[in-house]
């Protein structure tokens, strides 16, 4: 077909397929894309979690939330821009499904100490509206590889295997708040 002919064929049907999406109203589906699911070990919105505690060693900080990314010191003291920060590391967790699940029964005889948990690099504490405690994690070492960090559920008998990134967003939460 020559070129001249060819291009206004293309225009014709491209409106037709533009038309056809009109009358129809439907949006052509994406279907190489996979819906999100959140996969996280926090089951709860994360706009419910009303206050974290973060413990490092023998430091400890708490978190009121104000806002939506609003977050307070116990005394009511606003911790500014370091509050977006604290939303983002509760929607990870919200977000972020553990890489791999390591069973009780797979821990059974194994060294607990390369994993770092006893004591944790850090523990995180959420808390609910009514300040009922949401979830407690405790955030251990890095896997040889050091792209993924053991963590624990307390009252969960499993370690979990999560992205770095996870643990890492809280160690910058708490080294942001202890600065303050």
């Amino acid at each position: 077909m020559r070129r001249h002919v060819l291009h206004p064929v293309l225009a014709a049907l491209a409106l037709l397929y533009l038309a056809a999406m009109v009358v129809s109203g439907a949006m052509p589906v994406q279907r190489q894309l996979v819906r999100f699911e959140a996969k996280g070990l926090l089951k709860r919105v994360p706009e419910e979690v009303k206050r974290v505690e973060l413990s490092r060693g023998t430091r400890r900080v708490t978190l009121l939330r104000a806002g939506e990314t609003e977050w307070v010191t116990p005394d009511g003291v606003n911790i500014g821009a370091a509050g977006l920060q604290v939303s983002k590391a509760v929607q990870i967790m919200h977000n972020s499904g553990p890489v791999r699940e390591i069973e009780a029964a797979g821990l059974v005889g194994s060294d607990p100490a390369p994993f770092g948990l006893d004591p944790p690099r850090l523990s995180v504490k959420l808390y609910g509206r009514d300040g009922d405690l949401v979830l407690a994690a405790s955030f251990g070492e890095f896997n040889p590889e050091g792209y993924l960090q053991y963590m624990r559920i307390d009252g969960n008998p499993r370690l979990y295997l999560m992205s770095r990134f996870v643990g890492g967003e809280w160690a910058e939460v708490m080294t942001g708040a202890e600065a303050r």
